[in-house]
């Protein structure tokens, strides 16, 4: 299965991150997830405020075009969570929360209001 930001497809779900969420999950790509932002880090008025809306963990693997193709990329493919890709999957300023896992996403399932979609395909596909 592959998830979608609006038309554009960015990757293939189940690719591991290598990271856990704030309670301990692993991530993976295609994982919804909560955006946490920290203030006053590393100081007694620390604080974790959860940010309004969902986003999800994706990378840079495919590149979608204006005709519908998608071209998968070559080199580097970097993991990171939407909204804060600068930062990848986390940083010491953002932290993420597990909402929904890729495995309980069902294929054609989406979240309008954030821009995601889920498609699944077929092997012979080239698309």
């Amino acid at each position: 299965m592959r998830i979608y930001s609006g038309s554009y497809c960015m990757c293939e779900c189940g690719v591991p991150t290598g990271e856990k969420d704030i309670h301990g999950n692993e991530l993976f790509t295609g994982d919804v997830v909560q955006l946490w932002h920290g203030n006053y880090i590393g100081t007694d008025h620390e604080e974790w405020l959860p940010q309004s809306g969902l986003t999800a963990i994706v990378s840079n693997q495919y590149t979608s075009y204006f005709d519908g193709s998608i071209v998968e990329n070559e080199g580097k493919i970097t993991i990171f969570t939407m909204g804060i890709a600068f930062n990848g999957v986390q940083s010491e300023e953002w932290k993420v929360s597990l909402v929904k896992s890729h495995k309980a996403i069902i294929p054609g399932e989406r979240f309008p209001s954030y821009g995601l979609n889920y498609k699944s395909i077929n092997k012979g596909d080239s698309q």
